[in-house]
């Protein structure tokens, strides 16, 4: 297996580390773990990259751009806020300075072009091999029901209409039915829910095709640039409600990592958005949380494994109290059944620099 690390550098304006640090961290784990690459940002110092860049590729060791795209990017860029199907906010969730999860529309032409500009005026010449794309999304039910019933805004909804959803009648159902519209009849990890009403399943699908489209736009972008594209992605058990279908928004990556987040309270944490989507459809029946157990884990990697890219699958490697409780056992569990399930690799996520170092080791201790 191959293994990427991942660090957190900050907001675009809140610097975590300095280039000493994160090369003093990264001389350490890479004598523990044999890294094929590093995904790091967002902080705009471009010294970050340049020394740390420099570290790395004298190690033989990539380094890819950690670029968020419809979330965080209004913070540098005047952009297109995404709304529901009645026009309000899609909501906002703090989870730390510099990190708002607050997200514009994703088939604005402006949002796709900030994206570009932010890469091409803060990282284009700092020597990158390749750009990591996250935010590629809607807001999930941690914004409320306004989160997943978006974008409604009306390049959105034009875009449902041409692809032949009634975005209207679907809203009309919303306001009949309310939390019901979302029954389900169950899930399976092969074929995803079953929605009772099938208005439900056709909306979710749009809304995937319109991101989709807009990601693969910036894949090819990236790529004539000759960049490596890597994709941040959902847990298939809520990647329908936040507009990623696996097969369609990565047809033009080189790469995805589903966050297989099983330890993590906070967004794409799974039990985290299990919470939130309890608490945002209360009435809503069918919904059951699978124990997150390592069957759980194969089971959602087998929904992917046999995608024409490269997967490497996201696990918390970094410890904090209060949103990723993380031990050796659980870096054990997760390294051995993606090597069971065929996975190329794992990205050791999200912050290598949080990581203790009983779980570095753990690694490569796969059970």
């Amino acid at each position: 297996m191959e293994y990427i690390a991942q660090i957190c550098t900050g907001g675009w304006t809140q610097k975590n580390y300095t280039a000493d640090e994160i090369i003093e961290r990264l001389s350490l784990v890479s004598k523990m773990i044999p890294l094929k690459s590093v995904i790091i940002g967002w902080n705009i110092d471009r010294s970050l990259y340049e020394e740390t860049g420099k570290w790395l590729h004298e190690h033989g060791v990539e380094i890819l751009l950690w670029l968020p795209v419809f979330s965080e990017t209004a913070d540098l860029k005047e952009a297109d806020d995404a709304v529901d199907l009645w026009n309000r906010s899609s909501g906002r969730v703090e989870l730390s300075e510099g990190e708002n999860f607050s997200f514009c529309c994703p088939s604005s032409e402006r949002n796709i072009q900030n994206t570009i500009d932010i890469y091409e005026e803060y990282f284009s010449e700092c020597g990158f091999d390749g750009v990591f794309l996250d935010k590629i999304r809607t807001q999930s039910f941690a914004g409320g029901i306004s989160g997943v019933l978006s974008c409604g805004c009306e390049r959105c909804t034009g875009e449902a209409v041409k692809r032949g959803f009634p975005a209207d009648r679907f809203r009309m159902a919303y306001e009949q039915k309310k939390d019901r519209l979302f029954d389900v009849y169950g899930y399976d990890p092969e074929k995803g829910y079953t929605f009772a009403d099938p208005l439900t399943s056709a909306f979710l699908q749009t809304k995937s095709e319109i991101v989709a489209s807009s990601v693969n736009r910036l894949c090819r972008y990236f790529k004539k640039k000759g960049l490596t594209v890597g994709l941040d992605l959902y847990a298939p058990l809520f990647s329908p409600f936040v507009g990623q279908n696996y097969e369609l928004i990565s047809k033009d990556a080189d790469f995805i990592k589903p966050m297989m987040y099983r330890k993590t309270d906070a967004p794409a944490g799974i039990g985290y958005e299990y919470e939130v989507l309890k608490k945002a459809l209360p009435e809503a029946a069918g919904y059951e949380l699978p124990e997150m157990n390592r069957n759980f884990l194969r089971d959602q990697l087998n929904t992917f494994r046999n995608l024409p890219v490269k997967k490497y699958p996201g696990i918390e490697i970094n410890y904090r109290e209060d949103i990723a409780r993380t031990d050796p056992e659980y870096i054990r569990e997760s390294m051995a059944v993606l090597q069971e399930c065929g996975m190329d690799g794992a990205v050791l996520a999200w912050d290598v620099m949080r990581a203790p170092d009983s779980h570095l080791e753990a690694v490569l201790q796969t059970e």
